[in-house]
């Protein structure tokens, strides 16, 4: 298979469509870390974006980092007008992925579950990974996963 370049360079913003926008904030700011970066408006907001990572890039030296953005889509028009809900039948959304140390697995693990999620452990030898799937208060199916030395 020949080599691709790819143009791509990070995954600047992830954005996903929230019923309520002030629980998932939370949610994402307590169970994955990612602090909040700003909201419009300020009061009441309809878009919250949340830092994941800092990008070593001319777009995140310009101040913009790797943002994960939840909108409110009954106030947000763009979104307004194509958004129905969390629909597994119809939606190409399988999962988001975000890589942790493997130091840290089990420790998220236990973390996750003091949490009081559910949270679905599964191996994957042919990459030498190992994951933790979990869903978020939208029913978003998330994974932590990491390097498995064993494999």
């Amino acid at each position: 298979m020949p080599t691709i370049k790819t143009p791509v360079r990070a995954v600047a913003e992830i954005v996903i469509n929230v019923a309520d926008i002030a629980r998932a904030r939370a949610f994402y700011e307590e169970v994955l870390g990612f602090p909040l970066h700003s909201q419009y408006p300020a009061e009441n907001p309809t878009i919250v974006f949340l830092t994941m990572q800092a990008l070593d890039s001319p777009l995140g030296r310009g101040g913009h980092p790797q943002l994960f953005a939840l909108i409110d889509p009954h106030r947000h028009p763009p979104a307004r007008k194509r958004f129905r809900g969390l629909d597994v039948d119809v939606s190409s959304l399988n999962h988001l992925a975000f890589e942790i140390e493997p130091a840290m697995y089990e420790s998220e693990k236990a973390r996750l579950e003091e949490l009081g999620l559910t949270v679905y452990e599964e191996t994957f030898p042919h990459m030498n990974a190992k994951a933790l799937f979990f869903r978020d208060p939208e029913g978003n199916t998330l994974e932590f996963i990491c390097h498995d030395g064993a494999g």
